[in-house]
Formats: structure tokens, sequence, C-alpha cells
């Protein structure tokens, strides 16, 4: 656009109106040759819709989540069959480790928060679900959800039931707590083995974790190699390379 004054305070104005309209980023990207043109901040028309581009990637993620869920059975009650949780709330049954009652002992997931796919050019978040041993939702194994997504699925690859956090806390502070039946399990908080962080998942560390709580090594190994990462010939191995050394 081409303009031309003899007043040059008026020419100021119209500058400064011109680059406060280009600010906002419809009008920007509704004009990109005007506001590239005639503003002072852009310097071309280039820049605008190198501009807008990111604005669009942006806003592709304007919904983007702090927190992974997984969509799991609901077997705490007949209010609904699925039900989408946190993964704090997911507590997996550690094959033949009992308490000095016979009950069985469990560890809980950590919570999941959301990330970016590695080697990715996607910038909204994603959940890993393969982070959780479950996958995304659709056909397929997909282990990440797609952009803005952050609902995993659970296969029935192993076996694992939704307990819900403000159950368990009212459960603790009374004196005389009814037991707590999840599907064929009496649930006993103290029987729940806490697993952290990202870190307390793999292999070496969650072992020496069970370990800790009064699993046996026999248990704590099979739970790992066998439920949680079962065909997964990496992690046996680095597991069993680890237990190797720890005898020698």
């Amino acid at each position: 656009m081409n303009r031309s004054f003899v007043d040059i305070d008026t020419a100021d104005q119209v500058s400064k109106y011109i680059d406060d309209i280009c600010s906002d980023p419809v009008f920007l990207c509704r004009n990109k040759e005007l506001c590239g043109i005639s503003t002072s901040i852009y310097s071309g028309v280039k820049n605008v819709e190198n501009i807008c581009n990111d604005i669009q990637k942006a806003n592709e993620c304007e919904n983007d989540f702090q927190e992974c869920v997984v969509l799991a059975n609901n077997t705490f009650g007949e209010s609904q069959k699925y039900i989408s949780t946190s993964f704090l709330n997911i507590i997996i049954p550690i094959p033949n480790a009992l308490d000095q009652d016979g009950l069985n002992k469990f560890i809980r997931l950590p919570a999941l928060s959301s990330s970016k796919k590695p080697n990715s050019m996607e910038i909204c978040s994603v959940c890993a679900c393969m982070n959780r041993y479950a996958t995304s939702p659709g056909a397929g194994a997909n282990t990440y959800t797609s952009p803005g997504q952050n609902t995993c699925v659970y296969n029935d690859s192993f076996e694992y039931y939704y307990y819900p956090v403000y159950i368990e806390n009212i459960n603790k502070k009374l004196t005389d707590a009814p037991p707590v039946v999840i599907g064929k399990y009496y649930i006993k908080n103290s029987n729940i083995i806490q697993v952290h962080t990202e870190d307390d998942l793999t292999p070496i560390n969650l072992y020496n974790i069970l370990i800790n709580n009064g699993i046996s090594s026999t248990l704590s190994s099979n739970f790992i190699i066998k439920v949680l990462y079962k065909g997964n010939t990496a992690i046996t191995k680095e597991l069993q390379l680890y237990l190797l050394n720890q005898k020698k």
C-alpha cells in the first residue's frame, strides 16, 4: 500500500495505527500483504507468512493437556463399564505375592505427563502409552497418541484394577475400615507398593523396589519379565544380566 502525506505527524499516526491493528494475529493473517509491507514491525510479507504458519501450528495445540489418562475396565462398582482415569488409580497384582494374611500385593503405576513424540515433527502434546503398558486408541498397536489426545487404552496383556484414590484415602482414616473388594481381591492399603516415577519403572529399579518391599527375587523377576514386560527380550536380557552380576 502506497501512502504520501504532507503532514508528517499524520503519517506517523497512520503508521502507528497500522502497526497496532496488525498486532492482532487474526487481522495479521487475514491481511498478510498489508501488514508485511505497511508496518514497521514485520519487515516483509514472507515474515508474516512464516508467523501465520507458526500461529496455525500453535492453534492445533490449544487443547493441550497436562496429564495422560487410561481407559480402564471399571471393576469398582457397577456405575459404568469403563472409566477414564489417572495412572495413579491403577494397581497391578503381583502374582503369588501374599502378605501374612494371604492377601495379594500390588504395585501402583505413577502418573504420566504429556510429552512430545521423539524424532517427530509434531509440536503438540502426546501420551507415550507404552510407558504404562497400554496402546493408543484406534487401529494397530500404536504406542503414542495423536497430538492433543490424552487417553491410552489397556489391552488384556495383564491383569490390572482401577482403585479410586479417594476411596483409599477414606479407608486410611477409618479405625475399623471394612475390606475393599475389587474383582477377586481384598485390597489392603499397606499391600500397595508405590512406584513414583518413570525411572522407577525401569526393570532393575523396579526389581529393587519389589525386593525392598518384601517380594522374593523369583516373584519380582517373574512379575517384570512375564507380566509387565512380557515378550520383551531386551528387558529380559537386561534383568537377567543384572541378576547374574548380583550373584557374582
